[in-house]
């Protein structure tokens, strides 16, 4: 150890043995290490009396062991100034111990020399006097520098943990005999380490401070990992965007700040991607998620400092716009964000248009987080059930019809359970001669509290949350049933069809077809007198898919029909390959037909379409005679509607039949 690493170790432990005995600095031997060289004795370890490091110095200097320490609560005691903790400890044992010899020295000066972690002593002016090279190590400054200043790990302090530094010392030098505490560092390269210290107060044999003892460990990897885990349990790791977790922490905190000011107000925007589902089914995920990351981006972007754009999930993003001044000015900054979504998208060598449905909610500092995301959700699906691709400002009374069809929904759950769902059969008639030729099953709901409810309230809530499969093989099932019971009671209603509509999700349902020809068979029902109605739209969402379940329902012998004819939209390519055999006229071109040339026109083009592709028509929504006459005309083949019936129950058809048969 006779290089200048070795003294300066020496010299640091005499340093810190001196200062830690209470005594004056001075010459070992007759020689002061501090002057270089060796002292007279070379035989000898130029540092003999040194104490092993697990011996304290007030026990060895005075050969007896201190006073106890007093009753130190175990409990963390925190600052009220700054964000970290510092807790007070018993301090570590006093015991006696006998003087090292050289070798002890030795050793002392070699396990110094190895440590990792941080090791400083400071005397009672803040200089330092024992320094172990770790430090060097973590900080890049050399041991030299470290002895050379007072207050020398102040100035390396990072500026915002200063305060808390110079606090924690103090409490150790007013009598504390260790405190915790995780500071910052500047190293010279300009970097930053986090230092876990624990500091201990030195005092000699009376208990008088002498100083302050400084271990510490780098923990800046830890540190770095915890801010990485913090950050990915609070951010969506797709996009980089806040979570729902941060999101309601900083409505939360908006709130706070609207209610503390007259004149702030808060705004929550609800943003859901119109069909963006499409993209997902179409394009496979991958070019899903660039299109999240590429529409985060544009909100981001186009966003205030103030605010934050979070995502919620999938394809649901939340704009918080922190300090508006009312209503106007947050739908403006809304609408200027959501315009930063019109220009296409870029995925995988194609361009994608992308909308929203936006709701919006106000709030001055009154209810919650939860309830700001609730009602901007509930204004978003208003915007959806008007098409999308658009903005609603939250009014109390969406919140009521939400309220209304979630209790729909729980009632859904019980109805079949109870047998509330029932039949009506609305007849089809012959427009050339008035003949009885089917019926269209309607299903109604007769609700304990609200009476009969009509299927336009309750089937949409049905196909939103899948209870559709279950009604619908209900209906299926009763349907068919009926008409096979009719057919034995009144054998002349044996060529009567019965015409029972499908929905979108029973459509797209695995097994559809084998649930058909299950309950023809349970029923005995001929599969020639069921007849399945579809909407255009439905087939139109999936056509191929479409086609092939349609052709295999008409392989079992099912009959086929596009119900609403005109209202939706549909390629003529694919009308003439899907298997139908009968068109209906929607009720809207129906009902105008006799007063107004252009929906006469519309009726009379579809009927030339079907016939052109050897198909029957059905006119939806016959009231009145002239409607009747005008139709046959046109070679309409039947038609439905209250000039005929009103819907009937099931045990009034049989003498419907009857009555009908007789003129």
């Amino acid at each position: 150890m006779s290089d200048q690493k070795g003294q300066d170790s020496a010299e640091s432990v005499w340093h810190a043995a001196a200062t830690g005995h209470g005594q004056a600095l001075g010459p070992v031997n007759g020689h002061d290490p501090r002057s270089g060289g060796t002292p007279p004795d070379s035989g000898r370890d130029p540092l003999p009396d040194l104490p092993p490091p697990a011996a304290p110095l007030s026990a060895v200097a005075s050969g007896h062991t201190p006073p106890a320490s007093p009753q130190i609560s175990p409990e963390p005691v925190p600052y009220d100034d700054v964000p970290s903790r510092a807790r007070h400890a018993v301090p570590f044992p006093h015991a006696p111990s006998p003087l090292p010899d050289g070798d002890t020295a030795q050793s002392f000066r070699v396990l110094a020399d190895h440590l990792a972690d941080w090791e400083s002593w400071e005397d009672a002016d803040g200089k330092v006097v024992f320094v172990t090279p770790a430090c060097q190590r973590i900080t890049g400054y050399s041991l030299e520098s470290f002895r050379a200043n007072a207050r020398f790990i102040e100035g390396i302090m990072h500026p915002e943990d200063l305060p808390l530094w110079r606090k924690h010392r103090e409490m150790v030098a007013s009598g504390a005999e260790m405190v915790e505490v995780e500071v910052r560092v500047r190293t010279q390269d300009g970097r930053e380490r986090w230092l876990a210290c624990t500091s201990r107060r030195l005092h000699d044999a009376e208990g008088t401070s002498q100083g302050v003892r400084f271990s510490g460990r780098d923990v800046t990897d830890r540190k770095i990992m915890l801010t990485q885990m913090k950050h990915q349990a609070w951010h969506d790791p797709l996009t980089g965007l806040p979570n729902r977790a941060l999101c309601l922490d900083r409505i939360d905190r908006s709130l706070h700040r609207a209610r503390r000011g007259v004149d702030n107000v808060c705004a929550v925007a609800f943003l859901d991607l119109d069909r963006f589902k499409v993209v997902n089914d179409s394009m496979g995920n991958s070019a899903g998620d660039q299109v999240l990351r590429e529409v985060a981006r544009r909100l981001a972007e186009n966003t205030r400092t103030i605010d934050t754009v979070s995502r919620l999930g999938s394809d649901e993003f939340i704009l918080l716009l922190d300090e508006v001044r009312s209503e106007e000015e947050a739908l403006i900054t809304v609408q200027r964000i959501c315009t930063s979504l019109e220009p296409p998208l870029e995925v995988a060598g194609r361009q994608i248009r992308i909308s929203a449905s936006v709701g919006v909610v106000m709030n001055r500092g009154g209810g919650n987080a939860d309830e700001m995301l609730r009602n901007a959700n509930i204004a978003m699906h208003h915007v959806k059930e008007h098409g999308g691709d658009g903005m609603a400002v939250f009014q109390p009374s969406m919140l009521e019809q939400a309220m209304n069809l979630m209790q729909l929904e729980i009632d859904l759950h019980r109805a079949l359970d109870n047998n509330e769902f029932f039949l009506v059969y609305q007849p089809i008639m012959s427009l050339h001669d008035r003949r009885l030729t089917g019926f269209e099953a309607l299903v109604r709901w007769n609700h304990p509290d609200r009476g009969i409810v009509g299927p336009s309230e309750f089937i949409p809530v049905s196909e939103s949350t899948g209870q559709i499969h279950q009604v619908g093989h209900w209906v299926l099932a009763e349907a068919c049933r009926a008409l096979a019971a009719w057919r034995e009671q009144q054998p002349s209603m044996r060529s009567v069809i019965m015409h029972v509509n499908l929905s979108a999700r029973q459509l797209s349902q695995p097994g559809l077809v084998e649930q058909v020809a299950a309950v023809l068979r349970e029923t005995g029902l001929p599969a020639r007198c069921l007849k399945l109605e579809v909407t255009e739209t439905m087939l139109m969402e999936n056509p191929d898919y479409a086609n092939l379940v349609l052709r295999r329902l008409k392989e079992i012998g099912v009959r086929l029909c596009i119900d609403d004819f005109g209202t939706g939209y549909s390629s003529l390519s694919y009308l003439q390959q899907f298997p139908i055999d009968t068109l209906k006229v929607d009720q809207s071109f129906v009902a105008r037909m006799c007063r107004e040339p252009g929906h006469f026109k519309i009726v009379q083009a579809v009927v030339a379409l079907a016939h052109s592709l050897g198909l029957d028509v059905v006119a939806e929504g016959v009231e009145e005679e002239e409607q009747r006459i005008m139709l046959s005309e046109l070679s309409c083949e039947g038609g439905q509607g209250y000039l005929f019936s009103r819907p009937v129950p099931g045990e009034d058809v049989p003498g419907l039949f009857v009555d009908r048969s007789r003129h």
